[in-house]
């Protein structure tokens, strides 16, 4: 209406590798009780609690708490010390910008297309509103699918091992085994396609030398996904 407006974008890198963060923050490694480079949550912590946490750990805070670590100033045991430091156990030489890392945006990627998966196989575009017990139906026939034809076993929550061996081509020709119309086959085939093209871009730390050919394509493909994701699908 004429009125002015002004827009701020801020941008952050999703792509960070796990082990990086936390070499680079001074974190104890992967298989730490202090399982999470975003807050101080231990393993029995985020088993008991899944959804409400919240981003609290900082560069600076990474530091203090290393220098805590070198000096010890209370006189702590080797227990008490760990547990007042939260994970922390070298020097952060590198701020992170607290965000997901690569392997966690592909098991969120694999969690959408695992829904997607089930409700090919039954057939949810011509269904308004199946039950609860259809959709388990699905799940159930794609669980036994890949367990016949991938030996992968079912899992109560998405992991990065499963996500891996889901996202595959036999993966995906195992499901369309399942999908009973032809060109709803093509369309997962090619919604498929266009997600194997572009995974390289994001899982790389240098697209520009590691895949350009996908780089050169990644914008056009995006597009194309995002088509055939809000039509088809």
């Amino acid at each position: 209406g004429g009125m002015q407006r002004s827009f701020r974008f801020f941008f952050r890198g999703t792509g960070y590798d796990e082990k990086m963060v936390r070499e680079l923050e001074g974190l104890e490694a992967s298989g730490s009780t202090y399982v999470c480079t975003l807050c101080d949550s231990t393993r029995a912590e985020a088993s008991k609690n899944m959804v409400l946490h919240s981003i609290t750990r900082s560069h600076c805070e990474n530091l203090e708490r290393y220098e805590i670590w070198r000096k010890n100033p209370f006189s702590e045991s080797a227990d008490e010390l760990r547990d007042r430091v939260k994970g922390v156990s070298a020097k952060p030489f590198m701020e992170t910008q607290p965000t997901l890392d690569a392997l966690h945006c592909d098991i969120g990627n694999v969690t959408e297309f695992y829904k997607i998966f089930q409700d090919e196989i039954g057939e949810v575009f011509v269904k308004s509103n199946p039950s609860r017990e259809e959709r388990r139906r699905w799940r159930s026939a794609l669980d036994k699918q890949l367990r016949k034809k991938l030996k992968l076993k079912p899992v109560m929550r998405m992991n990065g091992n499963f996500a891996r061996r889901l996202m595959t081509r036999e993966a995906v020709e195992a499901v369309c085994e399942l999908v009973p119309f032809e060109e709803r086959r093509e369309a997962l085939l090619k919604l498929m396609d266009l997600y194997f093209q572009m995974k390289p871009v994001w899982r790389s730390s240098f697209p520009a030398r590691d895949c350009p050919d996908q780089l050169c394509r990644y914008s056009y493909n995006s597009q194309q996904f995002a088509d055939l994701l809000s039509t088809t699908f």
